[in-house]
């Protein structure tokens, strides 16, 4: 890469990658062996799309990072989007204490903490709704793709 306009590019095709890797890890739920195995599936498909939307490094932009515009996604699928992202940041990535108002449980020798995290079947059934604004996702990068090489290289 030698300029901004071809960093742009490899910006745009990583992110594509990362969005079919996101429909490739949806699509193996159905050979998954046990709920355990879906849910981490599940939880890499939603690492792999939210991925364009964090900060990433560049090389030649002074200020800010590269981070896909909520624009490319479609509209019928802002909501989930917004979902994926939140399960993302606040749970999978992180844990961060005030989404899941953890409760300290006492009682028997040893602690618990409840919290309030989906549970393995709420991460299945968004799946469901995470495919679709995924494909629908990679379709609309891929047109981006292909108009941003007619144009600008």
């Amino acid at each position: 890469m030698d300029s901004l306009a071809e960093e742009r590019y490899v910006f745009y095709r990583l992110c594509a990658g990362d969005i079919q890797e996101c429909v490739k890890s949806l699509e193996m739920l159905s050979d998954a062996v046990s709920d355990r195995m879906r849910v981490v599936l599940v939880k890499a498909s939603i690492v792999s799309y939210a991925r364009p939307f964090s900060g990433n490094e560049s090389r030649y932009r002074n200020k800010g990072k590269w981070r896909l515009d909520k624009i490319c996604v479609p509209n019928e699928f802002c909501e989930v989007h917004e979902q994926t992202i939140e399960y993302r940041d606040k749970l999978i990535a992180h844990s961060d204490i005030p989404h899941r108002s953890p409760e300290l449980l006492r009682g028997g020798p040893h602690f618990a903490i409840g919290h309030n995290a989906p549970l393995d079947e709420e991460y299945i059934e968004f799946s469901k709704v995470l495919y679709p604004a995924s494909a629908a996702l990679l379709k609309e990068l891929w047109d981006l793709i292909i108009s941003y090489e007619k144009e600008s290289l």
